[in-house]
């Protein structure tokens, strides 16, 4: 009887020795035998085995574990490896990426619809749609200075025209290039009414280059300017006052598309995105966070058990 006894025993250790250590609950941590022995057949298995050690220590601070119980190492193992499997994400991905791109299409056709608006805007309100400058030539005269010497004044001949309304008064700075230097930057405050057109002289700034060329009536100068702020109708139109009613958004993209006339540099996905989530939709996210989260809603109907146990944090 003894000896049947003691067969019934070492057959149980036996048994118990022969089974698994993938079959314990992620709650009873694996001995150094035990991690060795899966990891020796699965390398990969201490990646997963790392997962729970991070849990560990929140787990055991809750008053709750048990409902964590039911969760082997194996079975957390195999969820590992199917959410991280090729098989499974290469179609997965692909379907998102599609889905992220025809809803960033449908919302682009709005993006459109947006720019056009505000540069429409932009250019019924910029000064320069209010006043047109040109210049019309040079009137020469020819004096005697205190030296008594003969000199040459050059005055331009500059014509201001309104184009909606009359302008009250205005600011700018002119040019003629190829003479862009500071020396060669003129500045005008004009603050007489001008109803419809007029053409007013004024003395520029002249190196003795552009002096010259002037007064022989070089076609190949160019005449530049630019107006910094205007009167008319009530109202101050400028850089300024304009951009306050733009959405910032659609500032962002606008300076970025000009400053990469300059730098060639211009990530234009990044700012259409911004007027999205400004103007059109809030809650749109980038393609990758889009992936990333609708994977998961994904992994979660493959065992959500095993999916709150990974995110726990």
């Amino acid at each position: 009887m003894k000896v049947r006894q003691l067969f019934l025993i070492l057959a149980m250790v036996a048994a118990y020795s022969c089974s698994s250590p993938l079959e314990k609950s992620v709650l009873e941590p694996l001995t150094s035998k035990e991690l060795d022995k899966v990891a020796g057949k699965d390398i990969s298995f201490l990646a997963t085995y790392s997962i729970v050690e991070e849990k560990s220590n929140y787990i055991h601070s809750t008053q709750d574990s048990s409902r964590w119980r039911g969760i082997t190492y194996q079975r957390l193992h195999n969820y590992l490896k199917t959410i991280e499997s090729a098989e499974l994400n290469s179609p997965l991905f692909a379907q998102l990426r599609e889905k992220w791109e025809n809803l960033y299409d449908s919302y682009n056709v709005q993006v459109d619809t947006i720019l056009h608006k505000w540069n429409d805007y932009i250019i019924k309100n910029t000064p320069d749609s209010l006043l047109a400058l040109s210049f019309e030539g040079v009137e020469i005269e020819k004096i005697r200075n205190a030296k008594k010497q003969i000199d040459t004044l050059v005055k331009a001949k500059l014509k201001f025209k309104a184009l909606s309304f009359p302008v009250d008064s205005l600011s700018l700075t002119y040019r003629f290039e190829p003479y862009s230097d500071t020396s060669c930057l003129n500045h005008i405050t004009h603050k007489k009414r001008i109803r419809d057109s007029v053409v007013i002289k004024v003395f520029p700034n002249l190196v003795p280059q552009l002096k010259t060329a002037l007064a022989i009536n070089d076609t190949s100068l160019t005449f530049a300017y630019e107006i910094h702020s205007l009167y008319a109708n009530g109202k101050c139109y400028n850089v300024d006052t304009l951009k306050s009613h733009l959405p910032k958004s659609v500032i962002q993209f606008i300076d970025a598309e000009r400053s990469s006339l300059e730098s060639q540099i211009f990530d234009e996905s990044y700012f259409r995105e911004r007027i999205i989530r400004e103007l059109v939709d809030p809650s749109f996210i980038s393609q990758s966070a889009y992936i990333k989260v609708n994977a998961e809603d994904y992994y979660k109907e493959i065992d959500s058990l095993v999916f709150s146990y990974t995110n726990l944090q």
